[in-house]
């Protein structure tokens, strides 16, 4: 663990020991520490990828994404693939007898190193299952005989070192709340459960309710295995509460906005990540029509966060499109949205995040027919943003539809999805190769045929696949750092 981290890791240490521990619903004291059971930086999480990584000591850099192909007759299908960067091939973790089992249409996730998927399956009732089995890293293949049911009516889901953590049921009236649950990926333990599980029960290897959220809340994982981010919200307030799962400690760190306030202006969707080295959260808001984005310090009664306004929101009266990002290091840039949860280089010190935007499409002047999108650097001081995508602003291809993105620990590769070259409906995986100030696109499996972007650059496809008569789209790309035998 570096100093910085180290740092952070007592900093959240803080939150429940300080003086005398942290009362619990009770009124008595809990001694344990929010960051992990034993104040350490627990098990590594589903983010905490590693460097860009070779094949060196059994280490591989993979990338997943999902495979969604619609024929224009007939059945589709959608599967859950790898790309190994040590091979130079990908693999269908979901083809043969697992793609009848493995349903990717809805949520389809890895665990960060691979041993585990979990997915989101249709059931009778209308609402969704949510499913685990493990995954052989070696052969790439889920081993779909040992799945297990985790539970149903499940909204949502995400890995977190071990653990699964997923919403489930839904918010009845007015101030109605749903529970947020955390268990073992491979299941509770046979006994010494409590048949019902209840809120801050300590018991790690049990199912438990980990906090309550309203309808228009939300929770986040982070780097440490054991720690949750919930978010609770009132019609004009969020607030941003820690929880630990080995511990059942549980603190609220900051509430954003103003809680007797009427306007709806926050919800549990807006991006918020804990950075690596656990000193600080990104939190994007868009409250008073203006997107801001806030870096606030992990630690018990924190400073005010730092606040760097973005952009204008579209219902702004004042008028969209009328507000630069402030610093921007490549001339003025207008957008009115941010996209998905930061992305963050592994010592912390510089955030990513997609911001998009239409106002090109309404540009009097010079209008286009495509909404922009790119993928920003911003350090932890909230200074000189760099545009590392940089897309042109045209009705061509080459300004590209961003849709996800994802990027290595080490900050030196970049990977998005968007529009194939001249075919709206199907979508490719993208990658940047990042080297300080120079930023090309990955040309490394289809050197010789890359089309130009109408900026004179190379734009080469990295996946992508061209099926006669259908619709081929790749989504939810995520860097994986994995041992293998």
């Amino acid at each position: 663990m570096n100093v910085r981290a180290l740092a952070g890791a007592v900093s959240l240490l803080a939150l429940t020991v300080g003086c005398g521990g942290d009362k619990d619903e009770t009124g008595g004291t809990r001694d344990a520490a929010i960051f992990d059971g034993d104040g350490s930086a627990g098990d590594a999480g589903p983010n905490d990828d590693g460097g860009a990584g070779g094949g060196g000591g059994g280490t591989r850099l993979r990338l997943s994404y999902i495979r969604e192909v619609t024929p224009e007759v007939g059945a589709g299908r959608v599967d859950l693939y790898l790309y190994d960067f040590t091979e130079n091939q990908q693999f269908n973790l979901t083809e043969g007898a697992a793609a009848d089992v493995v349903d990717c249409t809805k949520s389809c996730k890895l665990t960060g190193d691979e041993r585990w998927v979990g997915w989101l399956e249709s059931d009778a009732g209308g609402g969704f299952a949510l499913w685990v089995a493990p995954v052989d890293v070696n052969r790439k293949l889920v081993e779909v005989d040992k799945k297990r049911k985790v539970n149903d009516v499940v909204n949502t889901f995400d890995f977190s070192g071990r653990y699964v953590v997923y919403s489930r049921g839904q918010a009845a009236g007015i101030g109605g709340t749903i529970d947020v649950f955390a268990e073992p990926i491979a299941g509770p333990k046979a006994d010494g459960c409590d048949p019902e599980p209840v809120a801050n029960q300590g018991e790690e290897d049990c199912q438990q309710v980990v906090g309550q959220i309203d309808a228009n809340g939300g929770f986040r994982v982070t780097p440490f295995g054991s720690l949750i981010i919930l978010l609770r919200t009132t019609l004009s307030s969020m607030t941003v509460d820690f929880f630990n799962i080995e511990s059942g400690a549980n603190q609220s760190l900051y509430t954003f906005g103003s809680q007797e306030g009427t306007g709806s202006q926050f919800d549990g969707r807006l991006p918020v990540s804990l950075s690596p080295d656990a000193t600080y959260l990104a939190v994007a808001t868009r409250n008073d029509l203006i997107w801001r984005m806030h870096t606030l310090e992990a630690r018990p009664n924190p400073p005010e966060p730092k606040t760097l306004d973005l952009y204008e929101l579209k219902s702004n009266p004042m008028g969209d499109c009328q507000r630069p990002l402030p610093h921007a290091t490549d001339g003025e840039v207008f957008f009115n949205q941010v996209l998905f949860n930061p992305r963050f280089s592994d010592d912390g010190e510089f955030m990513y995040f997609l911001a998009k935007g239409d106002c090109s499409k309404r540009d009097a002047q010079a209008p286009v027919n495509r909404d922009d999108y790119d993928i920003f650097r911003l350090g932890r001081d909230l200074r000189n943003p760099v545009n590392l995508t940089n897309n042109p602003r045209a009705s061509h291809w080459s300004n590209h539809d961003i849709g996800d993105f994802d990027l290595t620990a080490d900050a030196t590769r970049l990977a998005f999805t968007a529009q194939r070259p001249n075919d709206s409906s199907s979508r490719s995986i993208w990658l940047l190769n990042i080297n300080g100030d120079q930023i090309d696109f990955d040309c490394s499996r289809n050197e010789g045929s890359a089309p130009q972007g109408i900026d004179g650059k190379a734009h080469c496809e990295f996946i992508f696949d061209e099926i006669a008569d259908a619709a081929v789209v790749h989504r939810d790309v995520s860097f994986h750092v994995v041992q293998t035998n």
